[in-house]
């Protein structure tokens, strides 16, 4: 799966982010070694610090299905018309840490216009002293 069809699965889970506080929607798409795919969106509770961020949920998900090695996903996110980058909040980046050491790509898109616009890290620029046991 190229990059630009992980972005689009990530856009489409975007739209179901139940992101009823801070109305910023997030959704991911994580492609594991086999090639599967399981996309997440963020999840806000009232209880903010239980909220769920798109990546972790795509991640659970992945890892409930018995699948622990991964190696990309793709993150998108924002307001309606909003054009940027979505990073992986600090949370998330140790998360997909514990399963990658860090060498997974990581990306980030958005679409301008009609145009999908990307940039690729790997994990471990974006998280470069991860915690490890």
């Amino acid at each position: 799966m190229d990059d630009i069809d992980l972005i689009k699965l990530a856009m489409e889970a975007k739209n179901n982010a139940h992101a009823v506080y801070s109305n910023y929607n997030v959704g991911a798409a994580l492609l594991t070694k086999e090639g599967k795919v399981f996309t997440g969106c963020n999840i806000e509770c009232s209880s903010y610090g239980i909220s769920l961020c798109a990546e972790r949920v795509a991640l659970v998900k992945a890892v409930s299905e018995g699948y622990t090695e991964f190696t990309k996903i793709a993150v998108v996110g924002g307001h309606l018309d909003e054009c940027t980058y979505t990073t992986p909040c600090g949370a998330c980046r140790q998360f997909l840490s514990d399963f990658n050491n860090c060498d997974m790509d990581v990306i980030m898109g958005y679409k301008e216009n009609e145009e999908l616009i990307s940039k690729t890290f790997k994990l471990k620029e974006l998280l470069p002293e991860n915690f490890e046991l």
